[in-house]
């Protein structure tokens, strides 16, 4: 697949990249790089210093807090984003539960390096994102309550 192509099917498939062309995909992926973790390897552990944002291009991943599962994030969803906005401690550890390929951006880079328009693009995503989480949680606690 040539990389134009490749770029734009990223555009399509994942929720980060939305209202991005390939060309602004292939600039952040130029920023970045991309991890490799096997199946139960850690990304990062809750308390610890967080400077990187993640996407995960490919498996799973679990979110827990000690041994409580709090949720599982698939391919397309991103996910510290809080410590790369807050620049506070991880809030949870994040565990592959599949083999999987990660994108990683740093703080540094997505302030510094993107353009004002792309950057601006990215975190709007990213407000989607979170706002589908916060949704979402919203729907279970009101659950509990019937």
């Amino acid at each position: 697949m040539p990389k134009e192509e490749k770029y734009a099917s990223l555009a399509h498939r994942l929720d980060l990249f939305r209202g991005l062309s390939a060309r602004d995909i292939e600039t952040v992926f130029s920023k970045g790089s991309t991890l490799r973790f096997h199946m139960g390897e850690t990304v990062f552990e809750k308390g610890a210093p967080g400077n990187l944002l993640y996407v995960i291009l490919q498996g799973r991943a679990g979110v827990y807090d000690g041994d409580r599962l709090l949720a599982y994030l698939e391919t397309g969803e991103i996910f510290g984003e809080m410590a790369l906005v807050t620049r506070e401690p991880r809030s949870a550890t994040v565990v592959a539960t599949t083999p999987a390929i990660l994108f990683a951006i740093t703080d540094f880079a997505f302030q510094n390096l993107l353009t004002k328009r792309v950057a601006v693009q990215l975190l709007l995503n990213m407000l989607r994102s979170l706002s589908r989480r916060i949704r979402g949680l919203n729907e279970r606690v009101a659950g509990l309550d019937d």
